[in-house]
C-alpha cells in the first residue's frame, strides 16, 4: 500500500511488511499478509498473520475474499485486538 509509505516516508514496508489493515468503520476490513484463518463466526474471526494473530469483532461478519493473503471481511467490525505475539 503506497500510504505506508506516504506516513511513515519509505520506512513502510519494514515497519508493516507482515501485517497491514485498511477499516471502514462499521463496514469491513482489508487485511494485508494473512497467513491463515482461526475460528471464525458471524460475530468473531480470527485472522492469523506470521508473528501475531487477531482477533476481529462484530456483528453480521462474513469473510467477503481471501486469495493470496489478502483477507476482506464483510461486516459491522466493532474491535480488533492482538491475541497472542509470536517472536
Amino acid at each position: 500500500m503506497r500510504l505506508y509509505k506516504e506516513i511513515f516516508g519509505g520506512e513502510g514496508d519494514e515497519l508493516f511488511s507482515a501485517a497491514r489493515c485498511v477499516l471502514l468503520p462499521l463496514k469491513e476490513g482489508y487485511f494485508e499478509g494473512v497467513k491463515a484463518l482461526g475460528d471464525f463466526s458471524d460475530t468473531l474471526v480470527e485472522v492469523c498473520y506470521k508473528d501475531c494473530t487477531l482477533r476481529i469483532a462484530g456483528e453480521g461478519l462474513e469473510i467477503a475474499k481471501f486469495c493470496d493473503g489478502d483477507l476482506k471481511i464483510a461486516g459491522k467490525i466493532l474491535s480488533i485486538a492482538v491475541e497472542e505475539v509470536r517472536k
